[in-house]
């Protein structure tokens, strides 16, 4: 038997059941590329990414738009896989123009605020008039007026419009230039998709990588006399960008050239107005991981997340793995559709870097975008060997730790000092709290009490935020102490008490006053508390123990009753409750 012959028998053992279009040949040698379904081998590393870091702004997506398309119940299905997923915001790019503009702003913007952005159309019906350009910068003028958050253009755009004459409207048409500058004008971004991948430029033939994709799909392929180079494309775009440096340009597509990150690269460097997505192309992104992650290092400022698929949990999670793990060889067809025969891998972002691509990016340029957190807290924490508590701080531990403050709440609270200081182990954390105080307020001498109700020092601890669920620890100048899980959903606070407190989930602690004696009622000048959380009490949250490098969301409270008067006092600044966690700040451990 010759080699080829044991590679198609191969190919036959291989092949997925669902993919033979007909009964198998007779002869494996004439097996159809079409049927052709190979199956991996690859014994590899499997993560389910099944929320995001950092909640997620997905700035290129299509929803429909009208009254007709988004009805009550297909837009609550949108926000039901949006909520699974973790995701804030979708940019529908399917707004139009008029009717159908108001029509889709009332169905999702107006009905949602802050869950979707709509994105208005060109209409390029009468190209030819010679009042065109000035017809449809009103119409646009209009459409950002009437609410639209952008100007999208579909790859017909230097393809498909066409003059009477039958030329092809280049991107670069000076008849356009009243488009952009009424973009510039508005502040509204310009999402443009120019060309397509590589392979569709190419002939149909066994050396086009993206053989079944564009066999399937014949209408793809721009190959031919009667098509513009894609080259020639991509470079009006960017004379447009040149030309317009007040305009900001959402490339989509990763720049609308995956497969060659250098000149993406390139003109980035070039055009400070130019950003790209990343919509339909982690399947180019994942199969060049390298170079995609030193990519997304470098440019971390320049680069957004976007999906060109309508909201789907799935799909979503394929994106989260690529950006998030560093899994290996894995099929991401779900994420848009089958693009190419090969499978990628993940570049496992930094949180930094990640916490941008998601959402920080898309705040800082998008309208109708409101910051969701512009001032986060965060706070250092260095790492410890493990040490014995004395309740008074003199451990020489805590000296690797700086004091951080915390902040009296509301003009009736007291100013006394309160403050903080954060160190962590390969067991568990430790937490230092220093207040200035002049009685203890505080009774209880059972652990497990409504300590919140008496003079109380509070830590609260969120490792991971894919989930609404984090840690509350409370201790009292008495040394009691109140340890809780609290999922919080929909608002609603839902605290239980971890039940088995074996000897490695139970923490440690120690308390001290100043100026007085360390008992109920008494007359002091202020109260230490040492904490000791470890790591085994943490479960079953996710994201521990803590490496160099990783962040948890986090706040600290003190709480004071002297005289019958409250005094309160936060880290991170919380509205009316302690437990508003997506204003907590983050640690960030070295």
């Amino acid at each position: 038997m010759n080699a080829r012959a044991l590679l198609m028998g191969s190919i036959l053992l291989v092949a997925s059941s669902q993919g033979w279009a007909a009964d198998p040949p007779d002869d494996i040698r004439d097996l159809k590329l079409r049927d052709w379904h190979p199956r991996s081998m690859m014994v590899t590393k499997t993560s389910t990414v099944e929320r995001p870091k950092f909640p997620v702004v997905d700035v290129h997506n299509h929803l429909g738009g009208g009254k007709g398309r988004l009805t009550p119940e297909v837009v609550k299905q949108y926000l039901a896989e949006m909520d699974a997923a973790g995701v804030r915001t979708v940019v529908n790019l399917d707004g139009g123009w008029g009717d159908r503009l108001s029509e889709t702003l009332a169905a999702l913007d107006n009905a949602h605020p802050g869950r979707f952005l709509t994105f208005a159309l060109v209409n390029f019906d009468g190209i030819d008039d010679a009042d065109w350009s000035q017809r449809e910068a009103e119409r646009l003028d209009a459409s950002f007026k009437a609410g639209a958050k952008g100007l999208k253009f579909h790859k017909t755009l230097g393809l498909g419009y066409r003059y009477k004459d039958g030329r092809l409207v280049p991107v670069d048409d000076p008849k356009l230039d009243p488009i952009w500058e009424t973009c510039a004008k508005h502040k509204r971004p310009v999402v443009i998709h120019t060309a397509d991948p590589a392979a569709f430029f190419t002939p149909l033939d066994g050396y086009n990588e993206r053989w079944h994709e564009l066999n399937s799909n014949p209408g793809w392929l721009f190959f031919g006399e009667k098509f513009p180079k894609r080259q020639d494309l991509l470079d009006q775009l960017h004379r447009v960008i040149a030309k317009h440096p007040a305009t900001t340009f959402i490339n989509t597509h990763f720049g609308n050239n995956a497969e060659d990150l250098a000149a993406v690269a390139e003109n980035l460097d070039k055009y400070p107005n130019m950003y790209v997505d990343i919509d339909a192309r982690i399947s180019e992104l994942g199969r060049q991981p390298y170079t995609a992650r030193k990519f997304f290092l470098k440019y971390q400022d320049r680069i957004l997340f976007g999906t060109d698929t309508p909201p789907n949990r799935d799909a979503y999670r394929i994106y989260y793995r690529f950006l998030e793990t560093d899994d290996e060889y894995f099929d991401c067809s779900a994420s848009h559709h089958l693009q190419g025969f090969w499978n990628i891998y993940g570049i496992f972002l930094p949180d930094a870097v990640l916490e941008k691509v998601y959402r920080t990016n898309a705040e800082r340029i998008l309208s109708g975008l409101t910051p969701q957190s512009p001032a986060l807290k965060e706070l250092r924490v260095r790492r410890t060997d493990d040490f014995e508590l004395t309740g008074d701080g003199s451990a020489p531990a805590w000296r690797r730790a700086e004091w951080e403050p915390l902040m009296a709440r509301g003009t009736g609270s007291r100013t006394d000092e309160t403050r903080v200081k954060v160190l962590y182990s390969n067991k568990g954390l430790y937490v230092l709290m220093d207040a200035a105080d002049r009685k203890v307020t505080a009774a209880f001498t059972e652990d497990f009490r409504d300590l919140w109700t008496e003079d109380v020092f509070e830590v609260f601890l969120w490792p991971d935020e894919r989930d609404p669920v984090y840690f509350e620890y409370e201790i009292s100048p008495l040394g009691r102490e109140l340890p809780i899980l609290v999922p919080n959903l929909g608002g609603k606070f839902l605290g239980w008490r971890p039940w088995h407190d074996d000897e490695t989930r139970r923490t440690r602690r120690a308390t001290s006053t100043r100026g007085g004696e360390r008992k109920s009622g008494a007359t002091i000048t202020g109260w230490k508390a040492e904490v000791f959380i470890p790591y085994a009490l943490l479960i079953p949250l996710r994201n521990i123990a803590p490496e160099p490098g990783m962040r948890w969301r986090a706040n600290f409270y003190r709480v004071d009753y002297d005289d019958g008067k409250t005094s309160q006092w936060d880290w991170a600044r919380v509205g009316p409750s302690f437990h508003e966690f997506a204003k907590f700040g983050t640690l960030v451990f070295e």
